[in-house]
């Protein structure tokens, strides 16, 4: 998702242009999109910066930690960053008057999930899923596959 910015740029400090996001889908590194990004943005002319504030919408594909099912979940991001030609540690960069804002939705989409990601808050895990890990020819279940048996030997090694 690019930007040009390069009529903002030539702008006095203050200026402000807002922009609708409406059927983009970028290919993210870290985040499964299985729907378009939706959503509103401001940039303001700074110095010599530009500031994106807005906020988005969008469907992301996760991988439930308990049961390892594969699911999707409607997300929100807002943000607020600066953009510069000669960015710093806080700042990103302004690449040929376009900014591209793929990096920073997909910073916010993954900042704002939680620690534990989950199918539904009820999930039952593994249990439920032993027959996809179990071989089919197999008398025994994923449960006495896993069982640790205990040694005779003990504190000798």
């Amino acid at each position: 998702m690019h930007i040009n910015v390069r009529d903002i740029l030539v702008e006095s400090v203050g200026y402000n242009r807002t922009y609708k996001i409406s059927g983009e889908r970028p290919q993210l590194q870290w985040v499964q999109l299985t729907q378009d990004v939706e959503g509103e943005l401001q940039i303001s002319r700074l110095d010599e910066q530009v500031l994106v504030r807005g906020s988005i919408s969008t469907e992301i594909e996760l991988e439930c930690h308990r049961c390892l099912r594969t699911f999707t979940r409607p997300t929100r991001a807002s943000f607020s960053q600066l953009y510069s030609m000669t960015p710093t540690d806080d700042e990103m960069p302004i690449e040929d008057d376009e900014l591209d804002l793929a990096p920073l939705i997909e910073q916010e989409i993954i900042l704002g999930l939680p620690i534990k990601i989950l199918c539904t808050p009820d999930c039952q895990g593994i249990e439920i899923a032993g027959e996809k890990y179990t071989r089919k020819d197999s008398p025994t279940s994923l449960r006495e596959q896993a069982r640790i048996t205990k040694g005779t030997k003990r504190g000798r090694t």
